[in-house]
């Protein structure tokens, strides 16, 4: 069975144009919202530690990935799927390499870690897990009364 292609005069041509033009608007908004004045970073503003709060220790709380979140437009557009790749990096240690740990610890011993201590040395370092850096001011601590690992402000951590 033969095919028959007929060809319009132009049209290829109009397509081509259309499909460059398309490109280079594309191309011309995203170097304008690039190009937004920003306040330079001061000694004062770089320094301040971010809000954090006492909370279980869930995907989200690592530093990893925190700058992209106020991201808007063009931007968001990169920085939306790099600030999800961080939080499943998060959320795989944080929520599937932790609780299976604390549950065999749990089954073997019938009780949670004791310590701060302990949960480092007995689940995070006998099973060569990595903690997601936390934001500066923010530190780990085990909380024994749950069998979570929680995140605190450094000032207001339990010992």
């Amino acid at each position: 069975m033969n095919t028959y292609r007929f060809k319009l005069p132009g049209v290829a041509a109009n397509r081509s144009r259309q499909t460059a033009l398309g490109a280079l608007a594309a191309a011309a908004v995203a170097l304008m919202a690039g190009c937004q004045e920003t306040a330079p970073a001061t000694s004062e503003t770089a320094a301040q530690p971010a809000n954090i709060q006492a909370q279980k220790a869930v995907a989200g709380v690592g530093k990893r990935g925190q700058s992209l979140q106020d991201d808007t437009g063009v931007a968001k557009i990169v920085s939306g799927p790099a600030a999800v790749l961080f939080k499943v990096e998060q959320k795989a240690v944080l929520e599937f390499k932790i609780p299976p740990a604390l549950q065999m610890f749990k089954a073997t011993n019938g009780r949670f870690p004791n310590s701060h201590d302990e949960f480092m040395e007995k689940i995070v370092k006998a099973n060569r897990i990595t903690l997601p850096e936390l934001p500066e001011g923010a530190v780990y601590r085990f909380n024994t009364e749950k069998g979570e690992l929680w995140v605190y402000p450094e000032d207001q951590a339990p010992e």
